[in-house]
């Protein structure tokens, strides 16, 4: 946390050395790999981290370093497996059972960065949602495919969140107006990031929570803070 405090520090100052000049505004799209290592009583809870995905985009208006945007992130915080008789009536026909623990996040997002450049730090500040749930799928045994061919979300629970982040953009294309040697705002960014957000308490599942007895189902829910330290590799595309 101090070393990001810091890292947050060091990026506002280099923010407002950088001179301003004329830009018209700037659109952007990301695409990352997210890895998210719960915090605190989340990580007693679940004892693992999470892998997903995360989409975002954002505004930059003229002639200042503000971009507004939306994020949005699905992580899978692990899964139980396990193979079942179709039916009672039917014992030798078997079928996988999967229970998959899952996260869908999504903020509002306030950035602080540069105006186009080939290396831009960037701050950020977040408020939004996590929607944990844990669905049940059946899946052909054997298939290659994957495909489920029933789904049911079986839990789920919904809590605030908040937190900052820092990181940097590395251009790794720059599109150019034809005919000529001005350079447009398309452009192609690799990106390297880290958040700390700040979840309310919720109820979820985790591996091992669903246990089958007699025929009945019984759910060891788990209840704490939601804290995650984020790390996030992705794509940016800007116009």
């Amino acid at each position: 946390m101090c070393f990001m405090r810091n890292a947050i520090f060091l990026i506002i100052v280099v923010l407002f050395i950088y001179p301003v000049t004329s830009q018209a505004q700037e659109l952007q799209f990301g695409l990352d790999l997210d890895v998210g290592i719960p915090q605190r009583d989340f990580s007693d809870q679940l004892g693992r981290a999470g892998v997903g995905l995360g989409i975002s985009g954002g505004y930059q208006f003229p002639n200042t370093p503000v971009m507004l945007g939306l994020d949005f992130g699905f992580m899978n915080f692990g899964k139980d497996v396990r193979e079942e008789p179709l039916s009672t009536t039917i014992p030798d026909l078997k079928v996988v059972v999967e229970n998959r623990y899952n996260l869908v996040s999504g903020n509002l997002l306030l950035r602080l960065i540069p105006q186009p450049q080939a290396f831009r730090p960037y701050v950020e500040g977040l408020f939004g949602f996590n929607y944990f749930f844990t669905e049940t799928a059946i899946m052909e045994r054997g298939s290659f495919s994957g495909e489920d061919k029933l789904r049911d979300t079986n839990f789920e629970d919904v809590a605030l969140s908040y937190g900052f982040g820092a990181g940097f953009q590395l251009r790794v294309y720059q599109d150019k107006v034809p005919d000529r040697e001005e350079t447009s705002p398309a452009a192609v960014y690799l990106t390297l990031a880290s958040r700390y957000m700040l979840g309310h308490e919720a109820e979820y599942l985790r591996q091992g929570s669903i246990q089958i007895e007699n025929g009945n189902v019984f759910y060891d829910v788990s209840r704490s803070k939601t804290d995650l330290l984020y790390f996030k590799f992705g794509v940016v595309i800007s116009f």
